[in-house]
């Protein structure tokens, strides 16, 4: 993840989750672990990684989803994110969320929102740390990537319930070609809206996304939609609408940093600071710092990779270890001047594109 408003306000702001992004992996531990309780869901998004569907899958028994989140809690992973599919379509939810959070893990939900009232919101807001609500971009955008007519209203209807029960929420925006292209149609839509948190998903093939080649934006278009979300950020400041402060991040190509810097060399210089962070980050490796779940408790290096299994919950800490081990960057990173020069954190091999290369950035 790079952190694009601490980035262009170091001084200014301090979020949740800096010290993951701004430290060195530890060198033992567990990482980020997301759980997929289920492969169900109640859309049929089109660019869905997990491929997820209204039909049924094998899912952990109540009592083994029990004893992994036990496991969990003697392992301490900085953050369990319950995801899918659509985890509220598990009839078991809300159960695994409360024993999640007494068993003292830091539980962060990842939600179409659709399913989200009032009641489920205050249940949430008391056990979970953050909501991240799945959108696209404007109404008939949204309704049309999703399958279903209705989703955006009930996504915002969640987004609301949530923020007034007192729940940490953000949206997280897939930059797939059509949200792509409407990007300025999508931040209107982002700053109606009372979250304090925006991330912006990279599109990665995966699962049903990669059957859809038309999703897939062009490099160039990809560094063109970076750069005004940056603009975006800077024109927000330290402007506060509503009683939140937008903290913006991009996920799934490290060389989004090198889009920060070029953004403020141009506007006459960069500060130490911000270059400090750049330095702390690229310490780490995209994708390197996580791990994933899959309902029926098969391991995965993260949420997008699912032809890689590394086996078995049970033997999560020796698959943390083995991966800390075996982690290598992808190989055009290695020699890239941007990692040499500590703006640009490298790509775990498999994981995400390098779209500042592929639209002909000069990386050596």
């Amino acid at each position: 993840m790079i952190n694009i408003t601490r980035l262009l306000f170091p001084e200014k702001f301090e979020f949740p989750g800096d010290s993951l992004r701004y430290s060195m992996p530890a060198a033992s531990g567990c990482p980020v672990v997301v759980w997929h309780i289920t492969g169900r869901c109640n859309l049929f998004c089109r660019h869905c990684y997990a491929a997820s569907s209204s039909s049924d899958v094998s899912e952990m028994p109540a009592g083994e989803a029990a004893e992994f989140l036990r496991a969990l809690s003697v392992v301490r992973p900085p953050a369990l994110i319950l995801s899918g599919g659509e985890p509220l379509c598990h009839e078991n939810f809300h159960c695994y969320l409360r024993q999640a959070a007494e068993l003292g893990l830091n539980v962060v939900i990842s939600t179409n929102g659709s399913m989200i009232d009032e009641r489920s919101a205050s249940m949430i807001s008391g056990f979970a740390s953050y909501a991240g609500i799945s959108l696209d971009g404007p109404e008939k955008l949204h309704d049309e990537f999703r399958g279903v007519s209705g989703a955006f209203k009930a996504s915002v209807r969640a987004i609301n319930a949530l923020v007034s029960s007192g729940c940490r929420t953000g949206l997280r925006v897939t930059l797939a070609r059509p949200a792509a292209e409407r990007l300025d149609e999508t931040l209107e839509v982002l700053e109606s809206l009372p979250v304090s948190r925006v991330c912006f998903y990279h599109f990665i093939p995966s699962g049903r996304g990669a059957l859809d080649v038309s999703l897939m934006p062009e490099a160039v278009d990809e560094r063109a939609a970076l750069r005004r979300i940056t603009e975006w950020v800077w024109s927000v400041g330290s402007r506060v609408y509503g009683k939140y402060f937008p903290e913006v991040l991009t996920v799934g190509d490290a060389s989004d940093s090198v889009a920060v810097y070029e953004y403020m060399t141009g506007r006459g210089g960069i500060g130490g600071d911000t270059l400090g962070l750049m330095s702390a980050a690229s310490g780490r490796m995209c994708g390197a710092g996580i791990l994933s779940v899959r309902w029926d408790g098969t391991v995965f290096p993260n949420q997008f990779i699912w032809t890689e299994p590394l086996g078995n919950w049970r033997d999560l800490p020796d698959i943390a270890a083995r991966v800390r081990r075996d982690m290598a960057p992808a190989a055009e990173c290695s020699s890239c001047v941007w990692k040499t020069r500590r703006i640009c954190a490298s790509r775990m091999s498999g994981f995400g594109r390098c779209s500042y290369r592929l639209s002909g950035g000069i990386v050596s």
